[in-house]
């Protein structure tokens, strides 16, 4: 076994033994019917606890906002008290604000875990970011390209991104006088190498789930699938490791060492 693969079995080993000491303490307060959310804010590098955050949940079927109490020297945060139900986040830190693209679940009485890593925008994003957040808080979509092509037999159209960026889970809307239609961007390429992102200047390569001709506009209608906690975040918060936390298309994501076996 290789240092780095020996580091991150040693780390998660380690989040799983503060959470078996936390996890009573948390279960005591438990109130019927209702779930809580444990877990660790961490520094970009995945590991670093970060003091001294907030995070904000928001449940995504009523919208109530509830946030936890400040993450102690070890990065451990709780929420208590919570609905079931799916929630996007939000984490305050000394840094600053970052969104997250992702949802946590929580069932009543249970407690689900998760670990967040947060990370500022290169300058580029997050100007990138803010202007099409900024369109999607006062027009509802923001216009961010255009289709240069569609290739009928791959059904990949070929986007010409204007302003902002698109980003792999971006919710977009396809319009022009015969398109009308919406989807998740997925399977972004540029130049034939797949890509998370791309920014204005760039012409990328995504799949479309119904035809589009040259000229039909592309919006981003919600970014990454799920309204910005923070209009102008300073960076992202990655969900790296949890239990019960879907994706916004509502896929589970396996790869966890908190997954309920």
């Amino acid at each position: 076994m290789g240092k780095g693969a020996k580091a991150k079995v040693l780390s998660l080993g380690l989040i799983l033994a503060v959470l078996f000491f936390y996890l009573p303490q948390v279960l005591k307060a438990q109130v019927a019917g209702k779930g809580n959310l444990i877990g660790f804010v961490y520094d970009q590098d995945g590991t670093t606890p970060v003091a001294g955050a907030v995070v904000m949940v928001k449940n995504i079927s009523n919208g109530r906002v509830f946030q936890s109490s400040k993450s102690d020297n070890l990065g451990v945060f709780k929420v208590q008290g919570l609905d079931t139900g799916l929630y996007a986040l939000g984490v305050t830190a000394v840094a600053g604000d970052f969104n997250s693209g992702e949802l946590v679940g929580v069932a009543a009485n249970e407690t689900s875990k998760v670990a967040i890593a947060i990370s500022p925008y290169e300058k580029d994003v997050m100007e990138a970011v803010q202007q099409v957040n900024k369109d999607q808080q006062e027009k509802g979509e923001s216009r961010i390209g255009h289709v240069v092509g569609f290739n009928s037999g791959s059904r990949e159209a070929d986007v010409f991104i204007e302003r902002g960026l698109l980003q792999s889970g971006d919710r977009i809307h396809v319009k022009g006088e015969s398109t009308d239609f919406y989807q998740d961007a997925k399977a972004l390429k540029i130049q034939g190498a797949g890509v998370r992102k791309a920014l204005a200047g760039q012409n990328c390569m995504l799949p479309f789930i119904k035809p589009a001709v040259a000229g039909d506009v592309v919006y981003v209608v919600c970014k990454r699938g799920i309204p910005p906690f923070f209009l102008a975040p300073l960076g992202i918060a990655a969900v790296i490791a949890g239990s019960a936390v879907l994706t916004p298309t509502g896929e589970e994501i396996t790869a966890s060492p908190f997954k309920n076996k």
